[in-house]
C-alpha cells in the first residue's frame, strides 16, 4: 500500500472494513491512479486530524508527562457503481452499528464518532454518466504526547546552611532530602 497517513494498523483495519462490508474492490484514493473495474469504492481522509478537547496529564517518568491527545478525522468513502451504489452506502453506514465492526474498529484505536448521510455526486462524464455516492466516516483516536518541562524534581543538599529562602511547599519539587550533619 505504500506511505501511510496514519499508522499501518489503523490504515489496514479501515480497508478492510470497507472492503469486506462492501465486497467490491477497494483502492485508497489517489490522483491519476488506474480505477478497477465498476463496482468500487475508493477511501480517503479529508484533510487531517484535528485536535479535540483538553488532555490530563499522566506521569511517566522523572522528568516526562505523558498528554494523551484525543484526535478527530473524517474519513470519506466513495462508491462508483452503475446499479445498487445507494445500497452500498447503506450497507456500510449500517455496519456500524454492528458489535463486531464496533469492535475491529476499537482494536486499532478508532471511536466511531457518527457519519454524514450518502451523497449522491453523480456527475456526466462525456455522453454517460458517472453514478456514485460519498458517505464521510467520523473517527477519534488517541495520540500519546511526550513532554519534558524541564522541572526540578529531586534537590539533595550535602553542605552548607540551609537559607531561610528556601520555599519547603514549592508544588514542583517533589522530594527534598537535606544533610545537616
Amino acid at each position: 500500500m505504500g506511505a501511510y497517513r496514519l499508522d499501518e494498523t489503523k490504515e489496514l483495519a479501515l480497508y478492510g472494513w470497507v472492503s469486506s462490508t462492501l465486497g467490491i474492490a477497494t483502492i485508497w484514493d489517489k490522483p491519476n491512479a488506474p480505477r478497477p473495474a465498476l463496482p468500487y469504492a475508493t477511501l480517503n481522509f479529508l484533510g487531517g486530524s484535528r485536535s479535540e478537547g483538553p488532555s490530563e496529564e499522566i506521569y511517566k517518568s522523572d522528568d516526562t508527562f505523558t498528554y494523551p491527545i484525543r484526535k478527530v478525522l473524517t474519513f470519506s468513502v466513495q462508491i462508483f457503481a452503475e446499479n445498487g451504489y445507494l445500497e452500498y452506502a447503506d450497507d456500510l453506514i449500517n455496519s456500524l452499528s454492528l458489535p463486531t465492526i464496533q469492535d475491529s474498529l476499537r482494536v486499532a484505536g478508532f471511536a466511531i464518532r457518527g457519519h454524514s448521510e450518502p451523497l449522491d455526486i453523480s456527475r456526466l462524464l462525456d455522453t454517460k454518466f458517472e453514478m456514485r455516492v460519498a458517505v464521510d466516516i467520523f473517527l477519534a483516536y488517541e495520540k500519546d504526547v511526550d513532554d519534558v518541562p524541564g522541572e526540578i524534581r529531586r534537590v539533595s543538599i550535602t553542605e552548607g546552611t540551609l537559607s531561610s529562602d528556601i520555599n519547603m511547599i514549592d508544588p514542583f519539587i517533589s522530594d527534598l532530602d537535606i544533610d545537616t550533619t
